[in-house]
């Protein structure tokens, strides 16, 4: 490569893998899709550890001869396939394997491997972050920088020592993402990995009332309405939980959009669920409870049904007990979809199970009896890694077959598991964010563990997320990682987490994309370039401005006219620099993202004006809600030193900031 033979160098590095994995096996494992396990962990296992390492650099060498073509999108498939194969190192031990070993990056004492992998790593940083994807950047590099606290000496030669660059670590975790200093100047320079973008906040009509800044909500759209219910706020000194259900009209532009109040529920809830059965116009609530209660959308009443449980042995020894799969008649911030007249719900947390869950369960609305598809109630001493590990708040949605249900990373909450005395706690007091995807085959009743290729999100939870059936794209915005520290050098700050802000979109190779030709060799002795074929990948949204950096969001897609919207949230105080003196910061903002896509409504965005505000002047943030943007200045005796973005945040955060700033009108 460094001699210029490119070809020659693609050759000897893809012949030397095939030596390794036999010439049946297509690579790099993105063409897998339809055919099983899109990862190869049934390969990858069997291997020994010499030979992983020599694969690892296989794979490296095919990532750099890609990153010397400028094929961006091949090399990182290249250096994912490296990541993959390494994961697969803990998976050999099938019987006694633990989550720790993939939770607390344990690795086998070969410091060659260790070598060929802060190599990926490092190379796969640099390209994410050539590409403005500085939230994956970073959580590869420190991937990297942490080994240095589970690996002897021995396996921090000066090479590896050289990678991992004490100042390229320390000015990684200055970054936020979107980081307000450089997301103005991206632009789309790789298209099959990014897509133009724009984010509108939507302001409410004027003198009307709004729902109260809250997270861990539930919501949905129905009829061109948003509908938002329950959650809570809190911080130190106050705790308050939400039984009030609100819709707001997106469509009406005559009037203004205004929120109106619909009946309370009996109780505050926080953490549940709501998924609407359109045939039957309800909105049904998902609480643990037998008694399922649903919110009819043309009367507008509560109402409910009365659902059965009959557990098996399998359940029972899966941690099923009385006859009922939630414990304590809770589960919270699990994932709940609804597919052909039949509610599924995955993970969360349960009473007395924190740590998170991995249980797959399927109500039949027609039968209204509830069966265990697969997982468990409490996490087994031993991994089960032919499922998805147990997880509080992963993301998910049906696919567009209408016979797979994805799952998307998600955390292990080993914190609060520790304080408990539980199973699988963390010593160092630290939560487990997951960086796997899978999908269930609701036909086939099995897991299985799906790719992340493209320019992908990096491993979050608590985030919001949306399948649009009108463009068939999955969309995904912000969350939130205890596992990669910011730092805020203005305050001398260091945190061990990140709040993100990015907007990223899953293309699926069954769309028919234009700039997605078919694979065009099945031979798997050819390499051929994924940049040229057709395959899922994920897709970066490039904005100009964003909503604050936030968990517990919602991302709702309306099904009558695929328009996507955002609403609430939550942020800790230090990642909005005007508001240091609360401990969290609450939304009840309302966005609309539009897309450069067909059907993305990106058809009235002023790309020109956008681009023109956001090159002029520094960014600002709204005192009231944080988000950054061309805000208008308060002209009061404070001297401007308080922007807000809208009149109902300068309404807002009025008396705040006169306390604050002591400031008065002039």
């Amino acid at each position: 490569i460094e001699a210029g033979s490119l070809d020659k160098a693609r050759s000897f590095y893809f012949e030397q893998a095939k030596n390794i994995v036999g010439n049946n096996v297509r690579l790099p494992s993105i063409w897998g899709a339809g055919e099983g396990d899109q990862v190869s962990t049934n390969l990858y296992t069997t291997i020994s550890l010499s030979d992983r390492a020599m694969l690892l650099a296989c794979y490296n060498g095919l990532g750099r001869y890609y990153t010397a073509t400028n094929d961006v999108e091949s090399a990182l498939a290249w250096y994912e396939e490296a990541r993959i194969l390494y994961q697969s190192t803990y998976l050999k031990q099938e019987t006694t394997a633990m989550y720790e070993w993939d939770w607390d990056e344990s690795a086998p004492d070969v410091p060659e491997l260790t070598r060929q992998r802060v190599i990926s790593l490092i190379a796969c940083s640099e390209l994410f972050s050539a590409i403005g994807n500085t939230a994956i950047s970073v959580e590869r590099r420190h991937i990297s920088n942490e080994l240095k606290k589970v690996l002897p000496l021995t396996h921090f030669t000066p090479d590896v020592r050289r990678l991992n660059d004490p100042a390229k670590v320390e000015a990684a975790y200055l970054l936020r993402h979107p980081d307000p200093r450089l997301c103005h100047k991206l632009s789309v320079t790789h298209p099959r990995l990014q897509v133009p973008g724009s984010w509108a906040k939507m302001e409410p009509a004027a003198g009307t009332k709004s729902p109260e800044p809250r997270q861990r909500f539930a919501s949905f759209i129905w009829n061109s309405h948003l509908y938002v219910f329950g959650g809570w706020q809190g911080s130190e000194k106050t705790l308050k939980y939400f039984k009030d259900f609100w819709c707001l009209n997106l469509e009406d532009e005559v009037a203004g959009r205004a929120w109106r109040k619909l009946p309370d529920y009996p109780q505050g809830l926080v953490g549940r669920g709501m998924v609407v059965h359109r045939e039957a116009k309800r909105a049904y609530l998902i609480t643990g409870k037998p008694l399922v209660t649903y919110f009819d959308l043309v009367t507008e009443k509560w109402a409910g049904i009365r659902t059965t449980y009959t557990a098996t042995e399998e359940d029972k020894r899966c941690g099923v007990r009385n006859d009922w799969p939630f414990r304590g008649n809770a589960v919270e911030d699990g994932l709940v979809v609804i597919n052909k007249g039949k509610i599924y719900t995955f993970g969360g947390t349960q009473e007395g199970v924190i740590l998170g869950n991995n249980l797959l369960m399927e109500l039949d609305l027609q039968t209204k009896k509830w069966t265990r598809l697969s997982g468990y109630v409490t996490a087994p001493q031993y991994a089960d890694y032919s499922c998805p590990g147990p997880r509080a708040s992963p993301c998910g949605w049906v696919g567009p077959d209408k016979d797979r249900i994805y799952v998307l990373f998600g955390h292990a909450n080993r914190d609060g598991a520790q304080m408990l005395g539980q199973m699988h706690g963390s010593p160092s007091m630290d939560a487990y964010a997951y960086d796997d995807f899978w999908s269930w085959g609701i036909s086939e009743g099995k897991w299985r563990r799906e790719r992340l290729s493209g320019n992908m999100p990096s491993p979050r939870t608590e985030m919001g997320y949306t399948f649009n059936e009108k463009l068939g794209k999955a969309i995904v915005f912000g969350g939130y990682t205890p596992c990669v520290p910011t730092t805020y050098a203005e305050k001398n700050k260091s945190f061990s987490f990140t709040y993100y802000a990015d907007t990223f979109m899953l293309e699926s190779s069954q769309s028919g994309d234009s700039d997605s030709p078919s694979f065009k060799s099945t031979d798997p002795q050819t390499i051929a370039a994924p940049s040229e074929t057709s395959y899922s990948r994920w897709r970066q949204v490039i904005t100009k401005g964003f909503p604050t950096y936030r968990s517990h969001t919602h991302l709702n897609t309306d099904p009558d006219t695929g328009k996507v919207y955002l609403f609430g949230g939550l942020s800790n105080a230090d990642f909005i620099p005007s508001r240091n003196n609360v401990i969290s910061r609450p939304f009840s903002d309302v966005w609309q993202l539009r897309v450069d896509v067909p059907g993305g409504d990106f058809g009235s965005v002023d790309v020109e004006e956008e681009a023109r505000t956001a090159k002029v002047g520094p960014w600002r943030r709204c005192f009231t809600c944080g988000n950054t943007g061309w805000w208008k200045r308060c002209s009061g005796r404070c001297g401007g030193k308080a922007f807000f973005c809208g009149v109902g945040c300068q309404r807002e955060g009025w008396k705040e900031h006169k306390a604050f700033h002591d400031c008065g009108k002039v």
